[in-house]
This record gives structure tokens, C-alpha cells and sequence, in this order.
């Protein structure tokens, strides 16, 4: 039977890096909502979808930072949110693939994204009121249009995203 999470804001982190020359830089979204239904006896009736505020994104550094959200990358007053929406999820053990859709600045691709569910220590195998979820995946910025300072930006963004989930 599917059961539905919310996000437990307080301790969760949408995050992504990203080299800046020689450097990796960590940034995050911290405004972000998210819906999330899992069926642990049928992983396939799964679903998850996240809406990002690009307005809110934060690059490791002011500079960075408004860079991001100008034009020439997330351009936040054009598309005030990236979002992903999920169309399979298949589980092999602990792991999981969520296949879905991404759009970012208008522009609408499929991304496979790799997650693990998590429970806290010392808690019994069939736990599922209180989970983590660990997130991970790749996109390359320019197949978004989000091109802007080449010389200066990796062209991959590594996504890393650790959310606390409670049973609604």
C-alpha cells in the first residue's frame, strides 16, 4: 500500500556542487517542497515530484550566487522554478532509480536519479514513519540552456540531496 511523506524541512538539504575553476563548490535550494508517495511492497507506484525556487538558490559564494540566478544560468525572474516529476521508480535491494522528467529554464529532459532510504539507528527493518532519503544524479547545465561563464564553470552539476521524510 502506498504511503505518503512529508519533508522535514529541519535538518534536510537540497544541494548540488560544482567546479568553479579548480575548486568544488557546494550550493543549495533552500526553498523547495516536494511530494512523495512510496510503496515499499511495489516500488513501481512510487512517486515523486520537487518543485526547486531558483530565486532562492545559493552558489557557496555572493558572486556565485548571482550569477546563478541571472540570466545567463537559472535566469530566477524568467523561470522561477526547476521541477522534477517522476515517471518509474524501480528498486534492486537498497537500491533505487527514480526516472523522470527535469525542467529548468523552460526546457524539459529525462534524468534518472539514484536514492537509498534510510532508517535511524536502532530502529526495526519494518520502520517506515520516520525515514531519510538520500538522493543523487548528474545534469550538464548547457542542455538547459544555463550556459553562461564557461571559462569559469564545470559544465556538470552533481546533485546531493538528504531529506528527512515522516509519514503523513
Amino acid at each position: 500500500m502506498p504511503i505518503g511523506y512529508e519533508l522535514i524541512k529541519e535538518g534536510s538539504l537540497v544541494g548540488f556542487s560544482y567546479r568553479f575553476g579548480e575548486t568544488e563548490i557546494n550550493g543549495k535550494f533552500p526553498q523547495y517542497d516536494a511530494d512523495i508517495t512510496i510503496d515499499f511492497e511495489n516500488p513501481s507506484n512510487s512517486h515523486v515530484s520537487v518543485v526547486l525556487n531558483t530565486a532562492s538558490a545559493k552558489a557557496g559564494f555572493i558572486f556565485a550566487t548571482q550569477a546563478l540566478r541571472s540570466k545567463r544560468v537559472l535566469d530566477a525572474a524568467q523561470y522561477p522554478n526547476i521541477n522534477f516529476v517522476s515517471s518509474a521508480v524501480h528498486a534492486d535491494g537498497q537500491a533505487i532509480a527514480i526516472k523522470g522528467m527535469i525542467t529548468v529554464r523552460g526546457i524539459t529532459k529525462p534524468l534518472t536519479l539514484h536514492a537509498q532510504l534510510l532508517r535511524a539507528p536502532g530502529t526495526k527493518p519494518s520502520e517506515r514513519d520516520d525515514l531519510r532519503m538520500r538522493i543523487t544524479g548528474k545534469i550538464n547545465r548547457h542542455d538547459f540552456g544555463a550556459s553562461g561563464f564557461p571559462n569559469d564553470v564545470g559544465d556538470m552539476l552533481d546533485i546531493k540531496i538528504d531529506v528527512q521524510i515522516k509519514r503523513k
